[in-house]
């Protein structure tokens, strides 16, 4: 939320990423559920995640409006139906969610029914949290590298700001995760994972601006 607040101000449009920012609003979404939700219920991570869904939507307006302004219009209109079509595709499966679940425990298949009924299943926001958070790892880093979409991002095109935020969200969550209840191994692995990821970037801006 800081760091998309803070690049509203002080930095221009081009640096905003069409990859993180979409990926940012769907999993402070989730997450402000699972804040809701999880045990004990944390409401200051809660607003967070609000506050951050609205402060990045906020931040893709401004991406939209700077891609229109560069004559690319057609392909903000093709993200838009893309993202439309997504979400509908979403709430289709959320409404579809609990038959799905009451018949793949009804089956009673090894490992799979029980995974299905866990409180951290598949079919629960504990589950769904942590795989947007991979989400936002892989939003940092082409396929052909590590599986990563951006890991050789120009450093002029890196927030200090977002990438700190990152980083350092990743450092409390690993302990974080096994506190809760359920405790939830997803979520400590894949903040590891984001931890790795985000410092990585932030070393490259670092040594660029200030060491080189």
């Amino acid at each position: 939320m800081g760091s998309a607040i803070y690049d509203a101000l002080y930095q221009g449009p081009e640096v905003i990423s069409m990859n993180m920012t979409p990926v940012q609003i769907v999993y402070s979404s989730l997450f402000a559920r699972w804040a809701w939700v999880v045990q004990p219920r944390n409401l200051m991570l809660f607003f967070c995640h609000v506050s951050n869904v609205l402060a990045q939507s906020n931040q893709l307006r401004r991406a939209f409006e700077y891609q229109v302004e560069q004559g690319k219009a057609d392909e903000v209109r093709a993200v838009g139906m893309q993202a439309g079509a997504g979400a509908v595709g979403l709430a289709a499966l959320v409404m579809a969610g609990p038959r799905m679940q009451a018949a793949m425990v009804a089956m009673s298949i090894p490992g799979i029914s029980s995974f299905a009924g866990a409180a951290n299943g598949p079919f629960t926001v504990h589950f769904w949290a942590p795989m947007s958070k991979w989400l936002i790892s892989g939003a940092q880093c082409p396929p052909a590298r590590a599986n990563f979409l951006d890991l050789e991002r120009p450093v002029e095109k890196i927030s200090i700001a977002q990438m700190s935020a990152l980083t350092v969200t990743g450092f409390f969550f690993m302990p974080y995760a096994l506190l809760v209840t359920p405790i939830n191994y997803v979520l400590c692995s894949v903040n590891i994972a984001l931890f790795g990821s985000s410092a990585w970037h932030l070393g490259r801006k670092v040594k660029a601006d200030f060491l080189s």
